[in-house]
């Protein structure tokens, strides 16, 4: 078994990196291969450089402080250097850390593979410490099959920034086992998932002390007789009872702060490594700390100690003793101080509840790794009402024996299943049938999947297409033998919605993105039809669509051939529907047409695509889409379905005979191809020999060139888009704001007075 944690590794701090590698042990005492997924969070490392420099400003002022600042810390703080590559040292060595990742894509980008992801310890879920919401530490990455666990992971408080509520609940989705570090966290999760809540111990605590006895690093103090302090921030409670009990013993402070700060003092040890740590506590007379983890090694070490409660997070430390039985070693001021005689400490007894506590949390992790995971698929919408664990495909609709089942619109825009309690005879087909979570992917073939570059050699037809004109000679293909094609179109109104064709014409319409969600209607029985009559049937859309029509159909067709659009997620019908009566109310003309993606102007990375709405007086107005509003509020994940920012079909999957899409970020890894061909070029991915059958029969049609799945999916989706903030401020006012000036309220490239002077010169 191969396991990843993801955490605060890189934090340069005892109880950060004391936590990993205690998880990294254990797991490595189960037999396992560990991985450290090193997540070097800029909002965590900033705090431990040697000196930040404000980009901002004149560059040569900028340089002049980065000079004057090096020099300071050379010249007088030579300890923080001291200090930081000792813990680098242990980062990078004594864990097991991958490579460095700076952000989600970052890791996302490598397709990690492990049998076993964790997150945790510390405070990962903690918005303020990480600046805001952070779906790495949610596992929002690596194979899907992967168990997902976390493993006493905090949020540092009692209670949730409500503009995060959703953002957890979306993402605690993803977890297989859920553990905290706190007992309070289980009230605050608790209406946010369906999924058991544990409490279990810091993983400090699952390893026996023969193993930091290990890794320990004996220092000169030794033999000496001193009171170690540790203390963190600027507590003065801490510091005074510290001084008090130095006076009390007649013996010298060890202490983590200036040099001077106590009157009976032997040294000030800022910049020992996590080993020496350990040694400097196993060695002290006494400890006095206000850090929860200096107080873990004191009990590991069976050292008389005192702990002051955490100014802000008390909680934990009092929730540790209570379990060792030494609550009264919590002391909050100097003023009620217990006599030392009343502080011995039965280690005997304290070693027998530590490790009953340890027991519970063993049990938790063999559960979560051995056990039986819940069946994800009982988690659908029909049983939750969870809105992110619907896709809206309608299956449930169209699969009701006794059409119990219509879907209708929320505020947002976006299609739910209603049951008609008075004719739903509880079959249980509707959730036996959701294609959420449902495990229905087609075996893998050998020798796939296979991935191309493309472009259709044709110009006109590659002007005319989003990107490659891959769509388009498939289609032909399909004509030529009689058969259907399944693509999405507008229908008169301007609603984007599945069609079923044998005309050329009718697929012309097909052709470029329709960013919006499409109606699928009864067609699915019109499809099978087709099928079963032996008719050949190219049937084009969003996986979702892909993969409900295979559970309806219930069975393989020779005849039938499944493409996947590459997906970013599905738009809100009634943002575009209130867009759309927003530019007929401008110009006094219905819209009978909206392309997306038109070449005019070029297409590809540094060249912008253009936004083209035909006017049914004739007149077509365009503007450039990074500017154009809705296309920005889409491409920002703005509007989208709450499914999409769930969904387990984004990216790379074998749902389809064939996947197609743009071929993103071409010019960096076949840039001769990318240079000769600039009116847009696809990546074609081929999942099976059928999906090979069809492109070897269009193929003559196409110049293309033979990649691989890591080029191809470098910058496409390989996961479900992020949650954001501005996805649910934009959506809670959509039915009080004017759509256009809504949207252009998210739209960072309107912004400025002169950025908004120059849109409006190009805008329609």
């Amino acid at each position: 078994m191969k396991a990843g944690i993801v955490t605060f590794n890189s934090a340069h701090n005892y109880g950060a990196v004391l936590q990993v590698f205690a998880m990294q042990e254990y797991l490595k005492s189960l037999g396992m291969e560990v991985d450290v997924i090193n997540y070097r969070l800029d909002e965590i490392d900033k705090v431990y450089k040697l000196y930040n420099i404000k980009r901002k400003g004149n560059k040569a002022i900028r340089g002049l402080k980065k000079a004057y600042k090096i020099l300071k810390v050379n010249l007088s703080e030579r300890w923080r250097i001291e200090k930081r590559k000792n813990f680098e040292n242990f980062i990078n060595n004594v864990l097991n850390t991958t490579r460095p990742y700076k952000t989600l894509k970052d890791i996302q980008s490598d397709f990690l593979q492990y049998d076993i992801l964790i997150a945790g310890s510390d405070q990962i879920w903690n918005t303020e410490l990480t600046k805001g919401f952070k779906p790495a530490f949610f596992l929002e990455f690596g194979n899907r099959d992967a168990r997902r666990i976390s493993y006493a992971a905090s949020l540092g408080n009692d209670s949730i920034d409500p503009k995060y509520v959703l953002f957890y609940k979306r993402y605690l989705e993803n977890f297989d086992f859920i553990s905290v570090r706190e007992e309070s966290m289980k009230d605050v999760l608790k209406d946010l998932t369906d999924k058991k809540l544990t409490r279990v111990c810091d993983p400090t605590l699952l390893i026996d002390k023969d193993v930091y006895d290990k890794l320990k690093v004996e220092t000169k103090y030794k033999g000496k007789d001193y009171i170690y302090v540790h203390y963190i921030g600027n507590d003065e409670k801490t510091y005074e009872i510290a001084d008090q009990l130095s006076r009390k013993l007649g013996i010298p402070v060890l202490h983590n702060r200036k040099k001077g700060l106590f009157e009976n003092e032997l040294d000030a040890l800022f910049h020992g490594t996590p080993e020496e740590f350990i040694s400097v506590i196993e060695n002290a007379k006494y400890v006095v700390t206000n850090s929860f983890h200096t107080t873990i090694v004191s009990l590991i070490y069976e050292k008389d100690f005192i702990t002051v409660p955490h100014a802000t997070r008390p909680a934990r430390m009092k929730n540790l003793l209570e379990i060792a039985g030494l609550s009264n070693h919590l002391v909050e001021d100097v003023r009620i101080m217990p006599e030392l005689e009343s502080l011995k400490i039965d280690y005997k007894d304290v070693k027998r509840r530590l490790l009953e506590e340890r027991k519970e949390s063993v049990e938790f992790l063999n559960n979560a790794i051995y056990g039986k995971v819940s069946d994800k698929h009982e988690e659908n919408y029909i049983k939750t009402s969870n809105k992110f664990n619907c896709y809206g495909c309608e299956l449930c609709k169209d699969i009701c024996p006794v059409n119990a089942i219509e879907m209708v619109e929320d505020k947002e825009g976006f299609k739910y299943p209603k049951i008609d309690k008075d004719k739903c005879i509880n079959c249980g087909l509707c959730e036996r049938s959701c294609i959420y979570r449902k495990d229905i992917k087609p075996k893998v073939e050998e020798n796939f999947p296979k991935i191309y570059a493309a472009a259709y050699k044709n110009i006109d037809v590659l002007k005319q297409s989003t990107s490659g004109g891959i769509f388009t000679a498939l289609y032909k293909y399909i004509l030529a033998q009689k058969g259907y094609v399944v693509g999405v179109k507008y229908n008169k109104d301007m609603v984007a919605e599945y069609a079923i064709t044998n005309s050329e014409e009718e697929c012309e319409k097909f052709r470029g993105s329709k960013y919006v969600a499409a109606n699928i209607n009864d067609l699915r029985k019109e499809i099978k039809e087709k099928l079963e009559q032996g008719n050949k049937v190219l049937f084009t859309g969003n996986p979702c669509q892909v993969k409900a029509l295979r559970t309806y159909l219930n069975k393989e067709y020779e005849n039938l051939y499944l493409v996947e659009i590459l997906c970013h997620g599905v738009p809100s019908q009634k943002v575009f529907r209130l867009y759309i009566k927003y530019i007929e109310e401008k110009y006094k003309s219905k819209v009978v047409d909206f392309k997306f993606r038109d070449k005019e102007a070029g297409w590809g990375t540094g060249k912008s695509s253009t936004i083209k709405i035909t006017l049914e007086d004739g007149r077509i107005l365009t503007e450039p889409a990074k500017y154009n509003n809705y296309n920005r509020a889409f491409a920002n994940n703005n509007i989208l379905r709450p499914g999409c920012y769930n969904c387990e079909l984004a990216g790379v999957n074998n749902m389809s005979d064939m996947a197609i899409g743009d071929f993103w970020g071409i010019e960096k890894v076949m840039p001769k191809f990318s240079k000769k061909e600039k009116n847009g070029i696809s990546m074609i991915k081929v999942n099976t020999k059928k999906g090979e059958e069809i492109f070897n029969a269009v193929n003559d049609n196409l110049e293309y060139y033979q990649s691989n799945l890591k080029a191809a999916y470098k910058y496409n989706h390989k996961y479900a888009v992020q949650l954001n903030v501005n996805r649910f401020n934009l959506m809670e006012k959509i039915d009080g704001i004017e759509i256009n000036s809504l949207l252009q309220q998210f739209n960072q490239f309107k912004s400025g007075k002169n950025a908004k002077e120059e849109v409006i010169k190009k805008s329609i």
